[in-house]
């Protein structure tokens, strides 16, 4: 059936909505009145904010003709309306889905997209609900061809695709019986802000959550199965990929660093990678993400603020207090301050012997919880659209291919979602490789190829 539109914006009137509309009128890929541009369209289920998100393009983007922006396909949509749900999902191949928490508004859109056989992307941080998706509807994606791909945003996808890029390196360097045993993150450089809706989804991963249900949030290994969640504890690997709240020096970076919260959500993303790639990073793969921001002192003031945060999650009282403080949902940072942010990572692949074999830089311009993440999403999205997917020439040919079930952005896109960022400048990625002598001694004859 050939289908209306490559790709719907689902939520397009909230905040994060009208950048992601506003970016797809400008990016050359899809702007409004190019050639062979993507198709796309915007949905919401008020007719009157689209209207409104209509005229609010039309006054912040006045280089481009009043008549195209006008002209934009709209389509009305609830996330709890079955029929209108559906009348969306089949004129689309893909859905872009920006309506959180997604643990409230979320499984209906994904049981139909599931059913169906419509691709869908989005940008939760919700783990549990993750695991509860693919427990639900794995089978179902599997059959009807849907490609579901969750956390396409700053959590997780540089994260998952920084792993596999270093993995990916170190097998093209010395062989594929060569894994990779480690993988530190360090954030070296962030400048951002948090919106209402991103404050919402935060509360809404602990509000009416158990004490067991936020002790398996922390598993790293919450998005395999649990033969391998046994396997993993038994083997120590829980443990040693835990999230370190002290202090510590890593001597590889030279600097001091401290515990970065993101790594609970993120962690859980690069491991069920690891597992759907059948274990191709290596069975004991351990995954760090740490802040390397200033010194001793700004580490430790980084820990405390991260712990009392913490903390104050846990109880609903506290929980009303950051509510009541935060932005409201549909509020957001200033233009100045999305544009002049960054997002800065270094990252290290050591070997399971320990010894470092590939070091990475990533740049990305502009505040990482907006500005990056509606690229990234829109770049996912377009994958989709295009099938741009991982074809397994990077992981040597011995990996499942991608056909329909529920994702993450490295198993379903590999290199190319981060070449589609390096490429156009969103960010950029510089991969070097560290000499490991007795490696390099057995494989001297190996050709030398680059991630990206």
């Amino acid at each position: 059936m050939i289908k209306q539109f490559d790709v719907v914006v689902f939520g397009a009137t909230g905040f994060t909505g009208a950048l992601v509309a506003r970016h797809l009128i400008t990016e050359p890929e899809s702007a409004l009145g190019s050639l062979n541009a993507v198709k796309w369209a915007l949905a919401a289920r008020s007719a009157t904010k689209l209207t409104a998100l209509k005229e609010e393009l039309m006054v912040k983007l006045p280089e481009v003709d009043n008549k195209l922006i006008a002209a934009i396909p709209t389509l009305l949509a609830d996330s709890s309306d079955m029929v209108s749900l559906l009348n969306m999902i089949k004129q689309t191949k893909v859905v872009l889905s920006l309506v959180g928490p997604y643990t409230l508004y979320g499984e209906l859109l994904v049981k139909l997209c599931a059913e169906n056989g419509i691709h869908y992307c989005d940008l939760t941080g919700e783990v549990l609900w993750v695991r509860e998706m693919i427990h639900k509807y794995q089978d179902v994606a599997a059959k009807s061809g849907a490609i579901i791909v969750n956390s396409c945003g700053v959590d997780s996808a540089p994260s998952d695709f920084v792993a596999y890029a270093l993995a990916a390196r170190i097998r093209k360097l010395y062989g594929k019986e060569v894994k990779i045993g480690r993988v530190d993150f360090l954030i070296t450089d962030s400048k951002g802000s948090v919106s209402g809706g991103t404050f919402a989804s935060v509360l809404q991963m602990v509000e009416g959550k158990t004490s067991k249900d936020l002790s398996e949030t922390c598993n790293p290994f919450v998005l395999t199965d649990e033969k391998t969640i046994k396997q993993k504890k038994a083997q120590g690997l829980v443990d040693a990929n835990s999230v370190d709240i002290r202090v510590r020096f890593d001597k590889t970076a030279g600097s001091w660093t401290s515990l970065f919260l993101g790594q609970l959500m993120n962690q859980a993303v690069v491991h069920r990678s690891n597992y759907l790639l059948n274990d191709l990073y290596g069975k004991r793969f351990v995954y760090c993400e740490r802040f390397a921001l200033g010194g001793v002192f700004t580490q430790a003031l980084i820990t405390a603020v991260s712990v009392v945060l913490t903390g104050m999650l846990y109880f609903k009282w506290t929980r009303k207090l950051i509510q009541k403080l935060a932005p409201a949902p549909g509020e957001g940072p200033s233009e100045e301050l999305m544009v002049s942010g960054c997002f800065i990572v270094e990252a290290n692949g050591y070997t399971e012997d320990g010894e470092l074999a590939a070091k990475l830089k990533a740049i990305g311009k502009g505040d990482p919880g907006y500005y990056m993440t509606i690229r990234m999403i829109t770049e996912c999205a377009f994958c989709l659209a295009k099938k741009d997917l991982r074809d397994g020439s990077d992981d040597t040919n011995d990996t499942p291919s991608v056909t329909g079930g529920f994702f993450t952005p490295a198993f379903a896109f590999g290199h190319k979602l981060s070449s589609r960022m390096h490429t156009k400048g969103f960010m950029t990625f510089d991969l070097k490789d560290v000499a490991v002598k007795h490696l390099k001694e057995k494989n001297t004859k190996k050709e030398l190829a680059t991630a990206f």
